[in-house]
């Protein structure tokens, strides 16, 4: 519309349609003398001005300066080459209705054009005295008049179908850079989802072997004074090596850096040490050498058992054996781990939010766990493929 802000290509518009009258006029060319012509000339200024700005107005202000200039008989002025620039930009920024309507003017302007010069005008080259001739005139310059706004017209839609695909392929980019910034919020997210069960992991195994370790020194101090060192050893140990850990969590989600230092499954038998001297008796079965698996799988394993063995801790019978096998073949590894259970431990649920870590980290790296109790102990499977988690 009218009332759309003034861009800089609209002040180059403006700028250009005031030198296209002040040249014709100052060339006097013939017929702007009159009034009527220094009306077309200037309403074709006007129609210049706003070509791109408003072109449906520019093309109807055409078509009445047309209207003008054959009621008041005005001949052919140079200002009618403006008509090529209105039609070049009803095709390039007019909306589709206007781009026919363009065409249209283009087509039946030529004919009422032809047939004015031909029959109607007093131009010599205009009159004939013969019908024939008069015929052949008006074909030559219909196909002319055809050809010229035609060629306008035609580059016009040229200019909207480039700049279309100009912002089609904008579009484009910008829905794939959308789309690469979702995928990258879910990857965000699922690492972090990793990261909270390793941080679960973590600190639940590095609390209970501490509890464990000071209630057995607060029980034992009295006896065997020694075993009070060993326990605080222990304990500083394990929150050492829990708060080692912890960094390098804090540190994987400040950067993405693929470098820090993760468990893998030949750390699986200096986990069974330390639960040993926090007071588990394990009877471990360790593949020589241990599965092939991959780093996540790897990672998988470590954590299920370590929750395994947090949970046999803390909710099991820790006077009888904690049973450990970790057997693999070129199919995959399966890690299982058994204890018995407590008294107060076999009517309670209290491996909800573990089991279901355990059971999401087997599936991420292609394998499967399970767990559950029966004849009062607690059995933990988990079978991971070795071609899965690479």
């Amino acid at each position: 519309m009218l009332r759309k802000r003034l861009t800089s290509p609209q002040a180059v518009d403006i700028v250009y349609a005031v030198v296209f009258v002040l040249v014709l006029f100052q060339a006097a060319v013939r017929g702007v003398s009159g009034t009527a012509g220094l009306f077309v000339l200037l309403g074709f200024g006007v129609a210049l001005a706003i070509r791109r700005r408003s072109p449906r107005w520019s093309l109807a202000l055409a078509w009445i300066l047309a209207l003008v200039q054959m009621a008041g008989s005005v001949l052919v002025l140079a200002s009618n080459v403006a008509i090529f620039g209105i039609l070049y930009c009803s095709a390039a920024y007019g909306s589709k209705l206007l781009r026919q309507v363009g065409l249209g003017s283009a087509v039946v302007g030529g004919i009422i054009a032809a047939w004015y010069l031909t029959y109607v005008s007093e131009d010599p080259f205009a009159s004939g005295t013969e019908p024939f001739r008069d015929l052949q005139q008006f074909l030559v310059i219909l196909a002319a008049l055809w050809a010229v706004l035609g060629l306008s017209w035609a580059l016009g839609r040229l200019s909207y179908a480039r700049r279309s695909a100009i912002e089609a392929a904008h579009a484009q980019e910008l829905a794939e850079l959308q789309q690469a910034r979702a995928q990258n919020d879910i990857a965000i997210e699922q690492e972090r989802n990793r990261i909270a069960r390793d941080m679960h992991d973590i600190v639940a195994h590095s609390l209970a072997v501490v509890i464990a370790q000071a209630d057995g020194a607060r029980y034992v101090r009295a006896v065997d004074p020694d075993a009070v060192d060993s326990a605080l050893t222990t304990i500083s140990a394990t929150a050492r090596e829990a708060l080692g850990d912890v960094r390098v969590l804090l540190a994987q989600l400040r950067h993405s850096e693929d470098d820090l230092p993760t468990p893998a499954v030949t750390d699986i038998g200096r986990l069974i040490e330390r639960m040993r001297a926090a007071g588990l008796r394990i009877d471990a079965t360790i593949a020589d050498p241990p599965a092939a698996v991959g780093a996540a799988a790897g990672l998988a394993l470590y954590r299920i058992a370590q929750e395994s063995l947090t949970n046999a801790l803390r909710h099991g019978d820790v006077a009888q054996d904690v049973t450990v096998t970790l057997v693999s073949d070129s199919a995959g590894a399966e890690l299982v781990v058994a204890n018995a259970l407590s008294s107060s431990s076999q009517t309670a649920s209290h491996h909800g939010h573990g089991v279901v870590g355990m059971r999401e980290r087997a599936a991420l790296s292609g394998g499967v766990c399970t767990a559950g109790g029966a004849d009062g102990r607690w059995t933990v499977r988990a079978w991971i493929p070795t071609t899965k988690g690479t």
